[in-house]
């Protein structure tokens, strides 16, 4: 396992199995730049509290949320995350799963970039997969 793909796994593993958000800032640079297109919040997020905030909007409709990875490493400094989601909204109880992507670029160890992909097929070119 490449450094980057095991600095994302531990990230994830943070984030999703521990739930200890906050200790995830260590692996991003201070100048990170989060890239959602079309949310309605705005596309991109800059540094590392703006990510943190994010999550914290992103999760906040669901309950019983698990979340499944892969991760791929996509040249020296990029991998690719494939995220598969499922819960239930919190208000509705209504199911709700999800499958999307992240590319992330790395910088000297740390993510320097993420950008969000709804087409995993889509992703997967534009890594050159």
């Amino acid at each position: 396992m490449s450094d980057i793909v095991h600095i994302l796994d531990r990230g994830y593993e943070l984030i999703w199995r521990e739930h200890r958000l906050e200790d995830v800032l260590g692996i991003l640079d201070a100048e990170f730049e989060w890239h959602v297109p079309d949310y309605p919040e705005g596309e991109l997020r800059q540094g590392p509290e703006a990510v943190i905030a994010f999550f914290r909007e992103w999760g906040e409709p669901f309950e019983d949320m698990h979340v499944e990875w892969e991760i791929i490493e996509a040249g020296r400094a990029r991998a690719l995350a494939i995220i598969d989601m499922r819960g239930r909204g919190r208000e509705s109880g209504v199911p709700v799963e999800m499958r999307f992507a992240q590319l992330w670029t790395f910088e000297s160890g740390r993510a320097k970039r993420m950008d969000f992909y709804s087409d995993v097929d889509e992703v997967r070119a534009a890594a050159g997969l």
